[in-house]
């Protein structure tokens, strides 16, 4: 079987914007954060990195590409 090749790759990592659970404030992280992404307003940890894929702590509102 042949591979298919894509003619534009696309990256798997995004931009999103996520909702902080204490104070509701939106921020934008990175999906793949290798640093801890606190909240602007109270603080609180948005994201927490892994090897790859970062977790997410809020709730995402919206995917930017």
């Amino acid at each position: 079987m042949k591979k298919r090749h894509l003619l534009i790759p696309e990256p798997k990592s995004k931009f999103l914007v996520v909702r902080c659970p204490n104070c509701g404030n939106e921020q934008v992280v990175f999906s793949h954060a290798t640093f801890p992404a606190r909240c602007i307003i109270c603080g609180t940890q948005l994201v927490t990195p892994t090897g790859g894929k970062a977790k997410l702590n809020g709730q995402i509102v919206r995917i930017l590409y």
